[in-house]
């Protein structure tokens, strides 16, 4: 089989399958060093099996792979090139192999757009779902006017969006500077010449004290941000980092960033500071405790697989809800919260403090660089989740 009729498989029609619950293999054929950041998202690492190319080659029939003939298989590699021929051999031996197109490079960048109710005063609430790194942005849009939360660095599926609606980008903000993925936010903002809203205690390096090279539209807590017709105020809800901000839409949502996940909390050992923002996350806790209505709903900025989806495949639950399932939210006692975030405490991923400085304007990266550091699933909660 010539690998121009290697048969090829998308990277949303893989999303949309996995979705609706259909059977595939998943084999993943990268390097050693590759294999280590697993495919992520909604890839279920019990459907994965991992076979350095080279290896795969050696095998002279199918059962030897531990490929089951009977589930379609899906090959993925960095780029989709050495996936064609690893698919290409499959086939031969009576696999019903294809490639990952672009493989996880592809993979990686994946963002889905699930749109949301909207609040009072915006005209539409959409959740853009970049399934890879299990990563949650959104776009707001109010009277023709729209803003961006926490985009990524590619976010030309936003933008077309925008276009799309007919309407004009007048803001971008992060919640928080990411420590996972870059953010899009700085270069937009950039480029079309408008603000961009951040914390400016998330302006620093939170590991030596290295001021940020960023031009920032500094927020605080409180303070409202005009879209259209609606209203977003700032809540800050610092614990994850120290300018953590939570964006309110009224009493009707709340863009928590990474504060508060559906399952878990932000991780707050991100800087060798895990006491002193842990106290912080736990009194910001106690704040939403007391401000927020139970109806309001939870719109994070991650989740993890085994996150409850909604209809419209979209992530997000009421405060209610969390309260009764998020176990963070159901400790009552400081120190016992403390001892919670210690016992579930695991080794931050080393890129994390490169992609902060990434987001801070003090290192560069190119492209082929930049896609490696943001290779694998998030780890910014406690306890993984």
């Amino acid at each position: 089989m010539s690998l121009q009729t290697v048969p090829e498989i998308t990277s949303l029609e893989l999303a949309r399958s996995l979705e609706a619950g259909e059977r595939v293999q998943i084999l993943d054929v990268r390097a050693q060093a590759g294999v280590a950041n697993t495919a992520a998202g909604l890839l279920p690492e019990d459907r994965i099996i991992k076979i350095v190319g080279s290896k795969l080659l050696r095998y002279s029939t199918l059962a030897e792979t531990g490929i089951d003939p009977a589930t379609p298989v899906v090959v993925i590699c960095a780029h989709g090139n050495d996936s064609k021929i690893a698919a290409s051999f499959l086939n031969r031996l009576g696999a019903n192999a294809r490639s990952l197109m672009g493989g996880m490079a592809a993979w990686m960048q994946l963002t889905i757009p699930r749109i949301l109710v909207d609040p009072p005063g915006l005209d539409h609430l959409v959740q853009f779902d970049r399934v890879g790194k299990e990563a949650l942005s959104y776009v707001l849009i109010s009277a023709g006017k729209a803003m961006i939360i926490d985009p990524p660095r590619d976010s030309r599926t936003h933008l077309q969006f925008i276009e799309d609606s007919h309407s004009t980008l007048v803001a971008v903000a992060d919640t928080h500077v990411h420590a996972d993925y870059i953010s899009g936010a700085p270069r937009i903002a950039r480029e079309r010449g408008i603000p961009y809203f951040l914390h400016p205690a998330d302006g620093i390096s939170p590991y030596d004290g290295t001021p940020g090279r960023l031009d920032i539209e500094p927020i605080s807590d409180g303070m409202p941000i005009h879209i259209g017709r609606g209203t977003l105020t700032a809540f800050h809800t610092p614990g994850h980092s120290p300018g953590s901000v939570t964006y309110l839409a009224g009493e009707h949502a709340a863009f928590t960033g990474d504060f508060l996940f559906i399952t878990s909390i932000g991780r707050p050992d991100l800087a060798d500071k895990t006491e002193e923002w842990a106290a912080l996350l736990w009194r910001s806790i106690q704040k939403v405790k007391e401000a927020w209505p139970p109806e309001i709903m939870i719109y994070p900025a991650h989740y993890v697989s085994q996150t409850p989806r909604g209809k419209t495949a979209a992530i997000g639950d009421s405060f209610a809800a969390l309260l009764r399932r998020n176990p963070s939210l159901g400790i009552t006692d400081e120190s016992e919260f403390l001892k919670w975030i210690r016992g579930n405490a695991s080794t931050p991923p080393p890129a994390y403090r490169s992609i902060k400085g990434i987001n801070i304007g003090l290192l560069t990266v190119e492209e082929p660089e930049a896609d490696f550091l943001e290779t694998g699933k998030n780890e910014c909660a406690v306890g993984g989740v």
